[in-house]
């Protein structure tokens, strides 16, 4: 289990960032549709760990991966709730450990 969750960490990381692009991450809180194509790229690249490992399953992949991918990078990008009260640096910690939180998840689920 610690190996896919190293795994699954990568994955989000590749996808988190590089394989964001500049027009995903410059365009992603001004586009709820570019929004969404970045969740789902973040998605399919957690599910082909999942995959790989015999494990997908895909009301995995949409209700604990893609949903609230989209939902916590809605929040952050429109500043709704609780991050107009955090600098940059701690929406951005919000942001990665709720990612986190998801992994977390799905490795109980398939625990």
């Amino acid at each position: 289990m610690l190996e896919l969750g190293f795994w699954l960490l990568f994955a989000h990381f590749l996808a988190d960032y590089p394989l964001q692009g500049e027009f995903l991450a410059m365009n992603k809180g001004k586009s709820r549709q570019v929004l969404f194509a970045h969740a789902m790229i973040w998605t399919g690249c957690l599910s082909i760990v999942l995959v790989l490992n015999g494990l997908f399953q895909l009301w995995i992949a949409i209700f604990v991966l893609l949903v609230p991918h989209f939902l916590i990078d809605e929040i952050k990008a429109r500043n709704k709730l609780f991050y107009p009260k955090l600098s940059v640096w701690q929406g951005l910690v919000v942001d990665q450990t709720l990612h986190f939180v998801q992994i977390a998840i799905v490795l109980l689920i398939i625990s």
